[in-house]
């Protein structure tokens, strides 16, 4: 016996109701709604293969019950709107079961909005977990490099240097990056090699990690009509995805970058290579707390042709 389509049409429409909640970041409102179909479908003796059913259902509920669990981390972490919680949702998460921790979303979100102290301790939590070790320490050094720290950062690098839990390979991932940045800024220092054992042969000089962008320089035009560039430091990077902070002192700046805009070859400074491509403004919102409120958080992303 097949069942109605009266009952199919019923249950689709209650599936595509929970989407739409989740779309919009209800998860405790598509959590009901998860719940209420599971009932319906209990009761309804037309519903042949129940189990079947019930188990996607509770599959549902458990994806569900996460998204919130990681929502609610955010906003009893970080003091940003909905609407920012949002931003920061859209732009730095996968959506990938595993891909990424509720605990890297919310130092994500940290130092997005330019809540750098409070983004340190987040990442640093997150040192022993393979998964994240890189992309942390990178984001702990940016942390440091964006409040003109840069001793502490160098001091964060030795002390991975001499931790043996800290891979080498890891910790070379690191260097290439730090280095990039001290070079950039001016330093002559040269930062010591982490010892890396292979089982076979062992090339002396690494392959340089292209992936890293450190700085980029945005053209504008200023109150007079004027062609000027500024160079903003990258304050978070995934993927092609980066993010920076605008002071609150460039106000006219601030009101230059829309979200949707788009520019043509533009230099992007990375750790091996100094490159011009196309970016694309994505997001562009105001930091209202902490030591950066006033100050502009934009996120864009570096097109293909890079």
């Amino acid at each position: 016996m097949t069942i109605p389509n009266k009952i199919i049409q019923e249950i689709q429409k209650r599936l595509l109701e929970i989407e739409t909640y989740r779309s919009h970041y209800l998860y405790k409102e598509a959590r009901t709604r998860c719940l209420e179909l599971a009932a319906f479908i209990k009761k309804n003796e037309a519903v042949k293969s129940k189990q079947a059913f019930l188990a996607k259902i509770d599959k549902k509920v458990k994806q569900v019950e996460h998204e919130l669990e990681t929502f609610s981390a955010l906003s009893s972490s970080v003091e940003m709107s909905p609407d920012q919680q949002s931003v920061v949702r859209q732009l730095f998460v996968s959506g990938k079961d595993g891909d990424t921790s509720a605990d890297f979303e919310t130092a994500t979100a940290l130092l997005v909005f330019g809540q750098h102290a409070a983004a340190l301790d987040a990442f640093k939590a997150l040192l022993d977990d393979d998964t994240h070790r890189i992309a942390a320490a990178k984001s702990i050094l940016r942390c440091h490099l964006a409040e003109g720290h840069i001793k502490e950062a160098a001091k964060e690098y030795l002390a991975w240097l001499k931790d043996d839990s800290f891979p080498p390979k890891a910790v070379e991932s690191v260097r290439v990056f730090l280095q990039a940045v001290l070079t950039k800024k001016g330093y002559k220092q040269r930062l010591p090699q982490p010892v890396i054992i292979e089982a076979v042969t062992v090339e002396l000089e690494p392959e340089p990690d292209e992936g890293d962008f450190l700085s980029i320089v945005l053209p504008f035009v200023n109150e007079r009509f004027r062609k000027q560039e500024v160079v903003l430091d990258v304050n978070f990077q995934r993927g092609k995805r980066i993010n920076c902070i605008i002071p609150r002192h460039l106000k006219n700046l601030s009101n230059y970058f829309k979200a949707g805009s788009a520019f043509s070859d533009v230099q992007v400074n990375g750790t091996a290579m100094v490159t011009f491509c196309s970016i694309r403004l994505i997001e562009v919102s105001k930091i209202r707390v902490g030591r950066h409120a006033g100050d502009t958080t934009i996120t864009m992303e570096v097109l293909a042709n890079c």
